[in-house]
């Protein structure tokens, strides 16, 4: 059974990014047989992306808490089933879209990630992404499982 939220201690121990590279704060929801996954993170100034100019993060960054929400299911997964830990790529990104140009400080990102495709060890991922409860975006990540 996974307690949920699971926050940023426990978090930064199920994938590989680390320091000021990890950005997602907590994981809200996690079905593992589904492969679903929905994380938060809150803008700070102290972001590794944190723009003063704009006073927030480029929409950009959204890519990146995608990819490191699709890391945290596949953490997720790994501990709960005590399966080995391979090493993961992303192959392509497509149909990846932001309606808003910045986030801005004190807005929290959701991210809402689903596998939606497998063949052999390449993953199909579908995403969402809200600010602050309203949608701004999405996309389509294909990942592949370096099986070793």
């Amino acid at each position: 059974m996974i307690k949920l939220p699971i926050k940023k201690d426990e978090l930064i121990t199920l994938v590989p990014h680390k320091g000021k590279m990890f950005l997602i704060e907590r994981i809200t929801a996690c079905d593992i047989d589904a492969w679903t996954v929905c994380s938060e993170t809150s803008v700070h100034d102290t972001c590794l992306f944190y723009d003063k100019s704009i006073e927030g993060i480029p929409n950009y960054v959204c890519f990146e808490l995608i990819a490191q929400t699709i890391s945290a299911l596949t953490g997720i997964i790994i501990r709960e089933k005590n399966l080995p830990v391979n090493m993961g790529f992303i192959l392509s990104v497509s149909a990846l879209k932001f309606s808003l140009p910045v986030v801005k400080t004190g807005q929290t990102i959701a991210i809402k990630a689903q596998r939606t495709g497998e063949v052999d060890n390449v993953y199909a991922f579908e995403a969402s992404v809200a600010v602050d409860g309203n949608s701004i975006g999405s996309g389509k990540l294909t990942v592949l499982e370096v099986r070793g």
